[in-house]
């Protein structure tokens, strides 16, 4: 194949960091639901054109080649600094469609060497396409990628992933005009979606981390230390450690993580911490593509006494702190997580994090809630209303201890009211209400996290069972 060489736009720091990635799952890069920026590249006579399609769940990438005069065309997606390591990935998964004569698809990863990538390195895996015009899925593990280009160190950085270019390549003589979409490209381990985010295990400078605070000058010092007394923790653990002093000068400062996470397929961000000293406030920001972000603070937390504490917050306990290009928080896009120390006491401290997830979500069953309304179980949670007849529907099965009201709702995060169901009145008993995934008016609703509300009004009182849902189409 020919080389070509792509340009990528450098990192942005601070307020504008930039983090160019679109994740569908927990290491998802793009699932195509919005068109994502790509550079298309063909031989001399060739030609392709990218478009949106439906996709196998949801929208796909469509590339309409022609290589009756070429022999190759393509297109490079950036997914600026993904770290395949850190995430324990072993394999490129992705779903194709293809159509037209028989082609060979080259996959090509770049890393971040060179902030022009033209002094970078590459690797590349070759197959051949199923041709029928059906969606398979292909699985490409890291022992498939071969050398095929040493611009940078000739050592290729697993550490940083800058692009990954598809290229359709004349296989086999056959020419002509076909079409190849694409959908759900990410990177796996084991054929399972990697959820962890950070371990803490690999040293500061192998990890992207943004270091900073109020005062430009003396950003707390974010450290890679060894400690084995976390819950769980190995011999040799390590994890992140935080020294700072809080005072007028320095009210705040913190460090971002740059990663992509999909707190939509796992809408939990769960870490371990322990600190000492000041009691200082907990800030943790979630930015999304466009740089809105959302936030949850913790007031007077850092001082634990020396123990190790467990977090696990949903996303619907963060609020809106910033606008972007929208005020809603995409969260199948979050590219960066900050934590930020803020001043509670004008002291030092310090402060230690480690085993950074998300965590997918698990059925709803919950049994003795009251007297009105006794259980609750969802067993299908996110869904995916979407016409495929899998997981269309949302079921809420419960029970009565006793005839009521009952009323199913649902709102967006911010309470803006979505769909009101009104059971009317039901006997004692197991019952059960379907959500379809349409609102009021009609429509579907987009992909998000909403919440519910199950209101069971009988003789004894109302009771109201509330719970998070989340739609992936």
């Amino acid at each position: 194949m020919r080389t070509t060489t792509f340009r990528r736009k450098p990192f942005l720091l601070g307020a504008g960091l930039t983090f160019l990635a679109g994740v569908a799952a927990a290491t998802t890069l793009h699932n195509f639901d919005n068109l994502p920026l790509g550079t298309t590249f063909a031989d001399t006579g060739a030609s392709v054109t990218v478009s949106s399609a439906t996709g196998s769940s949801g929208n796909a990438m469509q590339l309409a080649f022609d290589l009756t005069a070429g022999e190759y065309a393509g297109v490079s997606l950036g997914v600026q600094g993904y770290d395949f390591t850190a995430l324990g990935a072993t394999a490129v998964r992705f779903q194709y469609r293809m159509t037209g004569p028989a082609q060979n698809i080259e996959v090509l990863l770049v890393d971040g060497d060179d902030a022009d990538d033209g002094a970078s390195d590459r690797r590349q895996a070759v197959f051949s396409p199923t041709v029928d015009g059906a969606w398979h899925t292909a699985t490409l593990f890291q022992a498939n990628f071969s050398g095929v280009q040493n611009n940078g160190n000739a050592v290729f950085n697993w550490r940083e992933i800058s692009q990954i270019i598809f290229v359709i390549a004349r296989g086999g003589g056959a020419n002509g005009a076909g079409t190849l979409y694409l959908d759900n490209v990410e990177f796996v381990n084991g054929g399972t979606t990697v959820q962890v985010l950070d371990d803490f295990s690999f040293d500061k400078d192998d990890v992207y981390y943004l270091e900073w605070s109020q005062d430009p000058g003396t950003p707390f010092p974010l450290s890679i230390e060894v400690d084995d007394t976390v819950p769980g923790g190995t011999a040799g653990n390590r994890v992140g450690r935080m020294d700072y002093t809080l005072s007028g000068v320095s009210d705040f400062g913190g460090f971002v993580r740059a990663l992509n996470a999909n707190l939509l397929a796992e809408p939990r961000l769960r870490f371990l911490c322990q600190g000492s000293g000041a009691n200082a406030n907990l800030e943790i920001k979630l930015v999304d593509i466009d740089n809105t972000y959302y936030i949850r603070r913790l007031s007077d937390f850092t001082d634990t006494a020396g123990k190790w504490r467990t977090l696990s917050l949903p996303p619907t306990s963060f609020e809106f702190n910033g606008l972007g290009a929208d005020a809603l928080l995409n969260l199948k896009r979050i590219k960066s997580i900050e934590f930020v120390l803020a001043r509670g006491e004008s002291t030092s401290g310090t402060f230690l994090i480690d085993s950074l997830e998300t965590r997918a979500p698990t059925p709803i069953d919950k049994q003795n809630l009251g007297t009105v309304l006794t259980s609750v179980a969802t067993p299908i949670n996110p869904f995916s209303p979407n016409g495929d007849d899998r997981k269309d529907d949302f079921f809420v099965n419960y029970t009565l201890g006793e005839a009521a009201r009952v009323v199913f709702r649902v709102f967006g995060l911010h309470g803006t009211p979505v769909r009101t169901i009104d059971i009317g009145s039901a006997v004692a008993g197991s019952q059960s209400v379907i959500w379809d995934g349409l609102a009021d008016d009609g429509r579907v609703v987009q992909n998000g996290m909403y919440f519910f509300t199950l209101e069971a009004d009988g003789a004894s009182g109302k009771e109201t069972f509330r719970h998070v849902v989340g739609v992936v189409r």
